[in-house]
């Protein structure tokens, strides 16, 4: 059991070095300290409109104009189309706003040969304390764990462990998935998924196999559960930024990755013991 759990960390682990895990940022999003969003157009003109989407980390312009609209980077939006970019000088991504402060920012489009100057502001957010996060999701290993080891079936505990993980986590790709604008739903959900496409079918067979009374589903859950808590850790910056990348509350993103990281982590340590006395019992009973 140890050696295909490590082998299944061992995995997810390499994706997140590789970049792979950053998909959990679901359309590229991540977490920052400040929502961006335009002022105004100075000339305002008639059927051309510039707005800030997904909390300022792109831009979308929509040109109702006559002519062609260009803009920074040589992109050209045709009239009765639109287009959607990220630009360095406006979004909140990479950048330090403290709580409270307001910084404004500046670009140009070329409208038909008239330059329009599109204004925004970013204006800084409060950041949580990390600290009580972090204590929730070590604590609800933790006491995962010596549950555990106190209850007559375990194996029960841990398959209703690993399916609230593993609901954590899909409805914490959901949230993250319906907060991005500039890309296909489908699309956007199944790259943020990534190796959970693998992990929940594990989790959810695993915890159906163990109601039988069949060993070997705990381990596919313990395998499952791990790969849920290796793949949340890049989500876990949610604990001390302030603008997240859900469509929901931030709290309720925080409380779904402490589940997925404590209740995963917390079955994947606690499986080992649990498939020990398991396997005690079975030869106990030939």
């Amino acid at each position: 059991m140890r050696r295909i759990v490590v082998a299944l960390v061992t995995i997810a682990c390499t994706l997140v070095v590789t970049g792979g895990p950053a998909a959990a940022h679901a359309g590229g999003l991540t977490a920052t300290d400040s929502r961006g969003r335009v002022v105004s157009l100075t000339p305002a003109l008639p059927g051309l409109e510039v707005v800030a989407i997904e909390a300022g980390a792109r831009l979308r312009l929509r040109n109702g104009t006559g002519g062609p609209v260009t803009i920074p980077g040589g992109p050209t939006v045709a009239p009765g189309a639109e287009h959607t970019w990220a630009d360095e000088r406006a979004t909140p991504d990479g950048r330090t706003v403290a709580a409270g402060e307001t910084v404004p920012w500046t670009i140009t489009v070329d409208a038909a040969g008239t330059p329009v100057t599109v204004a925004g502001v970013l204006v800084g957010e409060e950041r949580p304390p990390a600290a009580p996060w972090w204590a929730a999701a070590a604590l609800t290993g933790a006491a995962l764990v010596l549950l555990a080891r106190r209850l007559r079936r375990a194996d029960l505990l841990l398959a209703a462990a690993g399916g609230v993980a593993a609901l954590s986590s899909i409805v914490h790709v959901a949230g993250s998935t319906l907060a991005v604008e500039s890309a296909p739903l489908a699309g956007t959900f199944l790259s943020a998924a990534g190796i959970n496409l693998l992990a929940w079918p594990l989790i959810i067979g695993g915890a159906v196999a163990a109601l039988r009374g069949r060993a070997a589903g705990i381990l596919a859950v313990c395998g499952g559960a791990a790969l849920t808590a290796v793949f949340v850790l890049p989500d876990v910056t949610s604990f001390h930024r302030a603008v997240l990348p859900f469509a929901g509350p931030a709290d309720l993103e925080r409380v779904l990755v402490v589940l997925a990281l404590g209740l995963g982590a917390g079955v994947a340590v606690a499986g080992a013991g649990v498939l020990r006395d398991l396997a005690r019992k079975a030869e106990e009973t030939v």
